[in-house]
């Protein structure tokens, strides 16, 4: 082999060499994802029951270790050395690289520890949470030969319903639910998609009638050429066989109107074979306007002994925070405060409980 040749091989195998330690470089990327909501909360594993450890923020950027089998939790790589954290990941989407690349793990999940030998009769819940019958357990369960998932639920109601201030506070973190009773963190662990999902038909601004108006439907998500509304849509697509019912706080000048519009919510609820639960507000706007006190609220309940559906009292389980539940915005509060918000999702948390224990 003349010295031409040598010279040759050399650099052909000093191009191999490059181009095979650059393809393993480029294989040993891990996919980054970016955070998507204001601020959440990553967990010590992949549970929305499990303890928060390490608080992220949007446009954080995170390499991904490994992930459920479910795609439904993605291990993080944490800066500074730190442990290896969990993030739901509804709360994130794929910034770089093949998410399908990283290991399949399957980890321990623990439970809330319960003392099987003593294990105390769980406490009775308080008032304002439904009484579950016989006919509403069994709307719920009969919901699926409508194709509908025992494991879903969802929330149809206004600026207090909306995502960002309801269920995605499990999501997120900011309502703990590690500090939670074991019967709740089984609710929790068993409607976990429940709680990433944003509601096509709770926004700010909703009431009866809006639910119930094609107008009002996402066009990318809803069939609105067919006439499909807010309610029909939401239940359509999250396949919930529970549905939280919260509206009335925007009828504050329509309350004459209320019950009408509020009836053919909980009708159609039914005729989808879906259980609806009216939830009471915490707000009395609509007696500024010259309503009775306590107007819509009664209506609410009047409806649910009528259709015989379970009734979340909310105004009840407000009355002993402060200001009820509600931001002191000068005469007349309607948006949750904090304490408010907390409340709500315990309420919610608690009926689910009620529906689903025998």
């Amino acid at each position: 082999m003349n010295t031409v040749q040598k010279t040759c091989l050399g650099l052909v195998a000093a191009l191999l060499a490059a181009y095979g330690s650059g393809t393993a470089i480029k294989a040993q990327e891990r996919p980054k994802i970016t955070v998507t909501i204001p601020a959440a909360w990553l967990r010590a594993a992949p549970s929305l029951t499990a303890q928060r450890t390490y608080p992220v923020a949007k446009g954080q950027f995170f390499e991904v270790t490994a992930r459920t089998a479910d795609g439904g939790w993605w291990q993080l790589s944490l800066p500074g050395g730190r442990a290896e954290a969990w993030m739901f990941a509804d709360l994130g989407v794929v910034y770089s690289g093949d998410i399908r690349s990283v290991p399949v793990v399957t980890p321990t999940v623990p439970m809330a520890q319960r003392n099987t030998r003593s294990q105390p009769k769980p406490a009775r819940f308080p008032p304002w949470i439904p009484t579950i019958t016989p006919r509403h357990r069994a709307i719920y369960q009969s919901s699926v030969q409508r194709g509908k998932d025992l494991d879903m639920f969802t929330v149809i109601g206004d600026c207090n319903s909306m995502p960002a201030v309801h269920v995605h506070r499990v999501a997120t973190g900011e309502f703990d639910t590690s500090r939670l009773e074991p019967r709740l963190q089984a609710v929790v662990q068993r409607f976990w998609r429940s709680f990433g999902r944003v509601s096509l038909a709770a926004a700010g601004g909703h009431g009866a009638a809006s639910v119930m108006d094609p107008l009002w439907s996402d066009g990318a998500l809803c069939d609105v050429k067919r006439g499909q509304t807010p309610l029909e849509c939401e239940l359509w697509v999250s396949r919930a066989s529970i549905v939280f019912i919260a509206l009335g706080t925007k009828e504050q000048y329509t309350w004459r109107e209320f019950e009408d519009n509020f009836r053919l919510v909980v009708e159609r609820t039914l005729r989808e074979g879906v259980l609806p639960v009216l939830v009471t507000k915490a707000d009395d706007l609509e007696s500024f306007s010259g309503a009775p006190s306590q107007h819509i609220n009664m209506i609410i309940r009047k409806l649910a002994r009528e259709y015989d559906v379970p009734l979340v009292d909310f105004w009840a389980a407000t009355r002993e925070l402060p200001n009820n539940g509600l931001v002191d915005e000068g005469e007349r509060d309607f948006h949750l405060s904090l304490a408010g918000k907390d409340r709500r999702m315990l309420v919610t948390l608690q009926t689910l409980a009620a529906i689903i224990e025998p």
